[in-house]
């Protein structure tokens, strides 16, 4: 057990934990959404963090509008749901001693009930479908008590993600997990996808029996769909584009990527 890699604060008074892990960069910002939510929900609070010097080189720090971005690792809890949550970069560097590190700190508390990650991932839907979860886990038993709420399974041909890798060593170390991979458009794929957030946020919170306000999504989803309609109000062209979408087609690539420009700049225009 190696526990050198943390700065606690704090030590939370949780036992067998549900262990959620949400990523800062990911598809839709799904996984940071989630994350930022349950952070932000009563009762959650910081307790500590990973230390970064390992696991994310200097040369990796990013800039943006001259600012840097410097790699985080937080540990958050909410006592009384039993939860413990961590919210980080994905480590650059010495990636397997940093996941193990992460399940080493589920043993701390007699080890965790489950492990759960929530991703998105990009698919060829307008912003007005539902947006559809799909689930992997590392454990049969949990398998079948979650396909009441997620009936779809998904097969990966692709590298491991950093989450998949997650499942495997924690089934290593028996510990239950699901991987919760929720549809984001994919002109939505490089910005906040709020109805994904949502959608993962929801399925989460029925899972754990964690009830929390979603109005906060609700608002933000409304200002987005405002923002997209607006732009095929003006736009005939990526109306067009939308609506073969919607009638369950698939775009030219020359096509796909007009419509993502067209989207990504009425986003940032509403933003500023």
């Amino acid at each position: 057990m190696n526990l050198e890699i943390f700065r606690f604060t704090s030590q939370p008074h949780v036992e067998r934990p549900s262990l959620i892990v949400g990523w800062t960069k990911d598809v839709g910002a799904v996984s940071r959404g989630v994350a930022d939510f349950l952070a932000d929900t009563p009762g959650t609070s910081p307790f500590g963090q990973i230390r970064p010097v390992s696991f994310f080189p200097v040369g990796g720090v990013a800039v943006n509008d001259d600012v840097a971005e410097f790699p985080q690792s937080g540990l958050l809890c909410n006592e009384r749901q039993n939860v413990v949550i961590l919210r980080s970069d994905e480590p650059q560097s010495r990636r397997y001693e940093f996941l193990n590190g992460v399940l080493d700190l589920a043993e701390q508390y007699n080890g965790a009930e489950a492990l759960y990650t929530v991703n998105g991932i990009a698919s060829m839907i307008p912003h007005t479908a539902t947006r559809r979860t799909f689930l992997v886990s590392n454990d049969l038993a949990l398998q079948r008590e979650l396909r009441r709420l997620v009936p779809a399974g998904l097969a990966w041909q692709g590298p491991p993600h950093t989450s998949t890798y997650l499942l495997w060593l924690a089934r290593n170390r028996h510990l239950p997990g699901a991987g919760l991979w929720v549809e984001v458009p994919f002109y939505l794929v490089d910005s906040e996808d709020f109805q994904a957030i949502k959608t993962g946020a929801s399925l989460l919170g029925r899972i754990l029996g964690w009830q929390y306000d979603l109005d906060d999504l609700d608002e933000r989803i409304a200002e987005q769909d405002e923002t997209l309609t607006q732009l095929r109000e003006q736009d005939p062209e990526i109306d067009a584009r939308i609506r073969i979408l919607e009638q369950g087609e698939t775009l030219e690539a020359s096509e796909q990527r007009e419509l993502v420009e067209a989207v990504q700049g009425a986003l940032k225009e509403q933003s500023r």
